[in-house]
């Protein structure tokens, strides 16, 4: 009798473990730390890309890259990216630090 209570018991914290562990990762794309950002990245997603090592913008280019990037774009899309770099700096406890780097950068340019 102890044996099975004890087998439950590891069965019902691995699963609840398992769940946790599942929703920690994020293997889909971004981690967002705020809705402000998560529409930031969708509203400019067409442009936002190139800035990015692959599809799930967590690891920013080098700053050639971004340079480069930034100046392939036209006029309407380097503005855009622009605002929204400048809402984000604005409000940066609402951003994580890929995004608010990544305006740094463009602030520079």
């Amino acid at each position: 009798m102890k044996m099975k209570l004890l087998t439950t018991a590891v069965m019902a914290v691995g699963l609840a473990t398992g769940g946790a562990l599942a929703q920690s990762k994020n293997a889909s794309g971004p981690n967002f730390m705020s809705d402000e950002e998560r529409v930031m990245y969708e509203d400019n997603a067409e442009v936002m890309g190139g800035f990015f090592t692959d599809e799930t913008m967590a690891e920013l280019r080098t700053d050639e890259e971004i340079e480069t990037a930034f100046g392939a774009m036209g006029d309407d899309d380097r503005a855009e990216v622009v605002a929204a770099c400048d809402r984000a700096m604005q409000n940066r406890g609402s951003y994580g630090p890929v995004t608010v780097s990544l305006c740094e950068k463009v602030g520079a340019l």
